[in-house]
C-alpha cells in the first residue's frame, strides 16, 4: 500500500468516525493447503500467523454504529441540570467517541 492509498483510507475511516461509526475492514489472502503448517485450520489456533499479517487484499471498509437509546440524551441533560458533570469512558477512536458524546448531549458540537 503506497502513501496515497493509505491517506485515502485514513480519510474514509476518519469521515466514518465523525458520523459516530466504528470501522471494520474486510480483507482476504489466498493460502495454499498446508502453506502455514498442517495445523493452520484448527480452531484452537487463534493467534494471528505471520503469513496472515501481510499481502492481504482489501475488499471493503464499512461502518457500524451502536444505537444510542432514545432516553440517553434527555437523561444526560437532566443530570447536567442537577449539577453533575457527565463523562464518557470508552475505548473508541477519539473522533468516534466525540461524535457519540455529541449525540448523547455530553458535549456540544462546538
Amino acid at each position: 500500500m503506497n502513501d496515497g492509498v493509505k491517506q485515502n483510507l485514513d480519510t474514509i475511516i476518519n469521515e466514518y468516525a465523525k458520523q459516530a461509526l466504528r470501522t471494520i475492514c474486510l480483507a482476504y489472502k489466498d493460502i495454499s493447503p498446508n502453506e502455514n503448517g498442517p495445523n493452520h485450520d484448527l480452531p484452537e489456533a487463534e493467534e494471528v500467523k505471520d503469513i496472515e499479517k501481510s499481502d492481504l487484499t482489501l475488499i471493503c471498509i464499512f461502518g457500524i454504529m451502536d444505537i444510542v437509546r432514545q432516553e440517553v440524551p434527555g437523561a444526560v441533560k437532566q443530570v447536567q441540570r442537577a449539577g453533575v458533570t457527565v463523562r464518557m469512558v470508552t475505548g473508541d477512536n477519539l473522533v468516534t467517541a466525540k461524535a457519540i458524546a455529541v449525540i448523547c448531549n455530553i458535549i456540544t458540537k462546538e
